[in-house]
């Protein structure tokens, strides 16, 4: 069994600084989420621009887990710069200087990646991370009474079959905080495959994670992919994200909220492929 783990979701600021370079225990990969945001580097002006979601860019990237991590247990990265100082980040550049506002460091993209890290099933990669899953957008929406919910799926095409080698199950990160003209990063950790489990939401296909009966302290309910993970293989990997901004109705059992459906008022899609050799 594995412990749940990041996907994070965070305000991002415009400018972009690269560095250098859910079942739960297995059965499945951690799945730890949480929302953080940053200030902008300027202020937005919300009503010069359509009402809506718009995608800016996405990408698969080195991931800092399970390695690297800050004193108080987060990733070192992404890490965002903020007004007031950042005491992951505060300074970067040669000679250093305080990190400006409108900076985030990320993980070094790339579209060939190594077969064997991200296989699940393999010996020494369960319960490790080969990357990291990271798309951006602006909400100019200016509706803060609406869920996020996020899917991210990894397919590829075997025996001439699109079959899932990941996918995140419905994630709802509750009633959308953002304002008008924000730039956000959705990421999380990943590898790939069925992590030698069998069956619906086996290894990377996620199950239900508080859900039912969510507990919204939490911040986060994760429903079920309802897949069935296989074991990538060399070749091309389509990643698609989807973030909505939905209305939720909940059915509710002995008084407690238990069951949800939503209608969706906002979409986009993002799309994009890596490669496994």
């Amino acid at each position: 069994m594995t412990r749940l783990r990041l996907f994070q979701f965070a305000v991002l600021a415009l400018i972009i600084a690269f560095c250098a370079f859910g079942q739960l225990a297995w059965a499945q990969p951690t799945h730890h989420f949480s929302v953080s945001g940053v200030p902008h580097a300027k202020a937005a002006k919300p009503n010069a621009v359509t009402p809506t979601l718009y995608p800016l860019t996405q990408a698969f990237t080195v991931t800092a887990a399970p390695t690297y991590y800050n004193s108080d247990g987060s990733d070192i990265w992404p890490c965002f710069a903020h007004t007031s100082g950042n005491p992951d980040c505060p300074t970067i550049g040669n000679p250093s200087i305080a990190f400006p506002v409108g900076g985030v460091v990320l993980g070094d993209p790339a579209y060939t990646w190594s077969l064997s890290a991200c296989d699940s099933n393999l010996s020494g990669s369960v319960g490790t991370y080969c990357g990291q899953t990271e798309t951006f957008y602006e909400d100019d929406t200016g509706d803060n009474t609406d869920d996020v919910l996020y899917i991210i799926t990894a397919t590829q095409v075997q025996n001439g079959l699109p079959v899932y080698i990941y996918h995140s199950g419905t994630v709802d990160f509750l009633t959308n905080p953002f304002s008008p003209g924000t730039r956000i990063i959705v990421y999380g950790d990943s590898n790939f495959g069925s992590a030698g489990v069998t069956g619906k939401n086996n290894g990377n296909c996620y199950a239900n994670y508080n859900y039912p009966f969510p507990d919204f302290s939490l911040g986060v309910f994760v429903i079920q992919a309802n897949k069935t993970c296989v074991e990538p293989i060399a070749g091309p990997v389509t990643l698609t994200a989807t973030t909505e901004l939905a209305t939720p109705t909940w059915k509710y059992k002995n008084g407690v909220p238990w069951e949800v459906k939503y209608a969706v008022k906002y979409k986009i899609t993002q799309k994009w492929t890596i490669y496994l050799q």
